[in-house]
């Protein structure tokens, strides 16, 4: 059964976390790799089996708060110039996990700009105005 997911990219470190919950959905994996719909309006998570050139390492787990972070210059790069987002800022992907087929499907289109901590800017607009 699909279930709702997030990716988020914090462009100004060149990072990507995936949520633990996410891995959990593609069967915790010892690799994941991205790929982009040829359209540009979707990404594919996949679980993989083997390190090669595509593919990122899935850390064991560890402690509580495990979670996933990627370090990668070239896919924000491409990230940020297809969707024209701001080099300095971050954003997170909406998505949906087919465990299943262990993929989850981020519609790029949907992306949203957030704070460092993770909440989207306009929430934290709302925050403030109603103190």
């Amino acid at each position: 059964m699909p279930t709702d997911t997030y990716i988020s990219f914090y462009l100004r470190g060149s990072k990507i976390h995936v949520f633990r919950k996410t891995l959990a959905e593609l069967g915790n994996p010892q690799f994941v790799r991205f790929r982009i719909h040829e359209d540009g309006n979707s990404m594919v998570m996949e679980a993989y089996s083997k390190k090669d050139f595509q593919s990122h390492r899935v850390p064991k787990k560890n402690r509580e708060g495990w979670s996933l972070e990627i370090h990668s210059k070239p896919l924000c790069r491409i990230m940020m110039k297809h969707l024209n987002w701001n080099e300095t800022q971050s954003y997170r992907i909406p998505g949906v996990a087919y465990p299943s087929q262990r993929i989850a499907v981020f519609d790029l289109t949907a992306a949203v700009m957030i704070n460092q901590d993770g909440r989207q800017k306009d929430n934290l607009l709302e925050d403030e105005y109603n103190k």
